[in-house]
């Protein structure tokens, strides 16, 4: 990891050094941090941490200097100052260019400088690779698909044909991107019929997108992440679904199909969003919470996190809890 000083990392964290000599390697928590270490200290509730705490470095707010004694970079945000540190020293990796022997890259494909593709990967006709992608080991990559310049692909991860993924995303294991979305009618014998899914996923810039998480294609049109937006573990996103910039998703989250999310909206574990609703911009969705019809108003939070109940009971207890005054 690089050296810096407490006067680089104040100039990077647009933050004030009380001792512009002390020199750091790593970041670390409270509990972990050495002399040789910088940690951050956001929250009261580790105070006593804070004060076992034997950093040589500390990012923290000026109103908490009192809780820290030893040298400090005062900055408006400590996690987020957290954040940018820990990007400057996380290790990097150079990309080496290699197309692994056992990997099978199609036909027409197009392929940049720089690029990893590792072992046993598989890559249909027709891709349009950008510099500085990487590929790990066991993805699938289907026909026609664009990749831009400098995103990682972890291994297994699928990513069905026609797929467009934009610049500097990060997807990680198993995730699978642009698979069949769940599209059914019902005959007149009760029988499912499947309705093909002709759509697809565009994926713009600076998206990240967590282990087990899918996406599906679109039915007709196609499903849209854009630009910023974040999505963690074993996430599931209907077809023909829009989530819009700099949006967060937490674990377990179900969107359903032709939902709209607005921009920087943050949704919660395990939140629950119905097909073809619209979410305002800037709306908070609690952990657990299901929405069932649209948020139109633009900066609120939602929660709704009951015990489940036999469904004509929670029909009442819905009535009830609706005439409960503030």
């Amino acid at each position: 990891m690089p050296n810096a000083s407490s006067k680089e990392l104040a100039n990077l964290l647009n933050g004030i050094s009380t001792d512009h000599e002390v020199v750091v390697n790593n970041i670390s928590s409270l509990i972990s941090a050495d002399s040789s270490s910088v940690s951050f200290y956001s929250d009261k509730k580790l105070k006593d941490q804070l004060m076992k705490c034997e950093a040589g470095l500390m990012i923290l707010r000026k109103e908490d200097s009192n809780d820290w004694a030893g040298p400090s970079i005062f900055v408006e945000n400590p996690y987020l100052a957290f954040a940018i540190a820990a990007n400057f020293f996380k290790k990097r990796v150079d990309i080496v260019e290699e197309h692994h022997n056992t990997a099978i890259i199609g036909k027409n494909s197009k392929i940049e400088k720089n690029v990893y593709v590792g072992p046993y990967v598989v890559i249909k006709e027709n891709i349009n690779l950008g510099k500085f992608v990487t590929i790990e080991a066991n993805s699938t990559i289907g026909a026609n698909v664009i990749i831009g310049n400098g995103t990682k692909i972890h291994p297994q991860v699928n990513i069905g044909d026609n797929v467009i993924i934009g610049s500097n995303c990060e997807i990680f294991p198993g995730a699978a991107i642009g698979v069949d979305g769940f599209g059914y009618s019902q005959d007149k014998d009760s029988k499912w019929l499947k309705i093909p899914q002709m759509g697809s996923v565009i994926i713009s810039d600076n998206v990240d997108i967590g282990s087990n998480s899918t996406i599906d294609r679109g039915a007709l049109d196609n499903t849209i992440i854009k630009s910023g937006v974040k999505i963690d573990n074993q996430v599931q996103i209907g077809h023909n679904c829009i989530i819009n910039q700099n949006t967060i998703i937490a674990g377990c989250v179900g969107i359903a199909g032709s939902a709209i999310i607005g921009k920087n909206c943050k949704i919660g574990g395990a939140a629950m969003i119905l097909g073809h609703l619209s979410i305002a911009d800037n709306t908070t969705i609690s952990p657990g919470t299901m929405i069932t019809k649209s948020i139109i108003k633009e900066g609120n939070k939602y929660t709704s996190i009951t015990p489940f109940l036999e469904h004509k009971e929670w029909l009442r207890f819905a009535a009830n809890i609706k005439k409960v005054d503030g």
